[in-house]
């Protein structure tokens, strides 16, 4: 069997060197056909620019200073992130802005919205480079770049629709923190007035009764009754925040809800008393249970220290929350800008050669076998050839 493989092959390299003329002819013409073809392909220029997404205008006070140490109530918005970045950069109403822009409807002369949207889609090349390489781990940077056959106009809307992304990312940051912005700017305002009214109420009630001692006891009560008064108050701003972003139906939001009633039911317990939870001895006995008069001073002081306490966790949240609005943006940082193309990206003449030159070699390879295996039916086996004849007789006429 061997010796049969041995002679087939030089039967096979036998025949290509008797038609070696037709091979290096049918070669040559491919070569010229691929000379031509690309010298004749039309040029496209590429531009292309690189940017990484940043936390924007985060702002951390943690270190210290005058707004350090201030209450974590989960209201500032968070900024695009990179992958979502990646999502917008295909978004319609930037690609409907550059078509509109750089009257793409005439360069690629198509008036079907889908289509242009479609036909530019396939030009404009995202690619983004991960942590290690692999696909599920955090990008580090972005790269947006387009193909024309004008230099110009692929630097000018690469340019263009890096802006437009930019300029989404921006607003839609400026959204997330608007939320919590307008949340705090609203409570501390009826903070300030429940200040006020509580501050009156006191200096009216110690002018006509004049000022009280109030015990060390007392102090204690008022000082528990006020954290538990503020931490209601955050939850109830968290819980106003969540609703607002995440919907009623929110796991996070039940949760919230449980822990402002159980902090509720303590702070009734503190203010009112309940007959179940009396303990003997229970140093906070409900304020009901004091002199009236006394019990008039306590419940007005109560107020101002615990609109006092409210006011110092808002405070602080609000400005770091407005300098966070004031100084938004989008969060890009361009690494490399994008360039005026000087050299074409494409056709790669070369690589268009070389296909055309192997396609050229195998067509005249092909042609020569069957030439040959034509031949060979005709000489061995007439009745076959003449089938053969007939059936490429029937595939030539249009009768």
């Amino acid at each position: 069997m061997k010796e049969n493989s041995k002679k087939d092959i030089l039967d096979l390299v036998t025949i290509l060197a008797k038609r070696k003329r037709l091979i290096l002819t049918i070669m040559l013409v491919a070569t010229i056909v691929g000379v031509t073809l690309a010298f004749v392909w039309q040029k496209s220029y590429k531009s292309e620019v690189s940017f990484i997404v940043t936390d924007g205008n985060a702002i951390n006070f943690s270190s210290g200073g005058i707004l350090s140490g201030l209450a974590n109530l989960s209201v500032n918005g968070s900024n695009i992130t990179s992958d979502q970045a990646l999502v917008l950069i295909r978004n319609k109403e930037i690609q409907n802005k550059v078509i509109e822009k750089f009257n793409l409807q005439e360069v690629y002369g198509i008036d079907i919205p889908e289509a242009l949207r479609r036909k530019l889609d396939n030009r404009i090349l995202v690619e983004e480079k991960r942590e290690g390489g692999l696909g599920f781990n955090t990008i580090i940077s972005m790269t947006i770049s387009y193909t024309d056959e004008d230099p110009e106009r692929a630097f000018e809307l690469v340019k263009y629709y890096y802006e437009q992304v930019e300029l989404k990312v921006e607003d839609i940051n400026r959204r997330n923190v608007e939320d919590g912005y307008l949340l705090l700017k609203n409570r501390l305002e009826q903070n300030e007035e429940e200040l006020k009214i509580a501050e009156d109420s006191l200096v009216s009630f110690q002018t006509r009764y004049g000022i009280l001692e109030v015990e060390e006891q007392a102090r204690a009560q008022i000082e528990g009754i006020a954290e538990i008064r503020t931490e209601i108050v955050k939850l109830e701003v968290e819980i106003g925040y969540v609703t607002e972003v995440l919907g009623e139906n929110s796991s996070r939001l039940t949760d919230l809800k449980i822990r402002k009633k159980e902090f509720e039911r303590k702070y009734n317990q503190l203010v009112n008393g309940t007959e179940n939870d009396v303990d003997e001895f229970d140093l906070f006995q409900s304020v009901s249970e004091m002199p009236e008069l006394f019990i008039e001073y306590l419940r007005r002081y109560r107020e101002v220290v615990v609109q006092e306490e409210i006011y110092k966790v808002l405070y602080p949240q609000f400005e770091q929350q407005k300098l966070n609005f004031e100084e938004v943006n989008s969060g890009l940082r361009i690494i490399d800008p994008a360039l005026y193309p000087t050299y074409k990206d494409s056709p790669k003449r070369a690589y268009i050669i070389i296909a055309v030159f192997m396609f050229g070699f195998l067509v005249a390879v092909l042609t020569v076998l069957i030439q040959e295996w034509k031949r060979s039916i005709k000489e061995n086996s007439p009745e076959d050839y003449d089938r053969l004849k007939k059936f490429s007789d029937t595939l030539t006429s249009w009768k």
